[in-house]
């Protein structure tokens, strides 16, 4: 565990920049207790467009950044988002998504704030102190190299997410076209052609 200032700083500024700006889908896990909602997630970070469906198939709630909206099933929730509360009013399912959300960073209303930082293997976690109670710890985890979050404990909640990998080739995915579905499907099409 790495306490020095200078490390901290670079893994939290690391963490901040909360990853790949290019949208992506994905699924994320919420525990609270003994409670656990996952979500099929997809998330535009730089926009600030996101959204997340419960499963199996539960209520989808969405953000409307040009009006400031959540929304869940289409319909506006009560209240609207001022620039100041975005995104601290994101639902766990798409925190991680949006590193400045979760409640960790130290800032006047944050539960926990950053006190060390340690590398394993591709991962950074950094060690969160309760700002109150300081006995109770949490940790954030985020892929070192891209900045990218994969988990947040707290003795009260856990978060998990899980990107698709785009395909290897970075090319996109149109399904049965990238090579999943009816492999037999050029030759018949053009066994038909030779029949007009």
């Amino acid at each position: 565990m790495d306490t020095s200032s200078e490390q901290l700083a670079i893994a939290i500024g690391k963490a901040l920049g909360g990853g790949q700006a290019s949208a992506y889908t994905g699924t994320s896990y919420c525990q609270s207790g003994n409670h656990l909602v996952r979500h099929a997630v997809s998330v535009h970070p730089r926009a600030f467009i996101w959204s997340a469906t419960e499963l199996p198939e539960g209520p989808t709630r969405t953000f409307d950044p040009r009006r400031l909206i959540i929304q869940t099933d289409g319909v506006d929730d009560p209240y609207g988002l001022s620039i100041e509360r975005i995104p601290f009013s994101f639902p766990e399912a798409v925190q991680l998504s949006f590193p400045l959300s979760l409640p960790i960073w130290g800032r006047q209303l944050d539960d926990y704030h950053p006190v060390a930082c340690e590398v394993n293997g591709s991962d950074t976690t950094l060690l969160l102190r309760h700002r109150v109670d300081r006995t109770i710890f949490g940790s954030f985890t985020f892929d070192t190299e891209s900045g990218i979050a994969k988990t947040l404990f707290t003795p009260t909640t856990a978060l998990k997410l899980e990107r698709e990998i785009p395909p290897e080739n970075g090319k996109y995915d149109f399904g049965f076209v990238a090579g999943q579905g009816d492999p037999d499907l050029q030759n018949r099409l053009r066994s038909d052609e030779n029949t007009h």
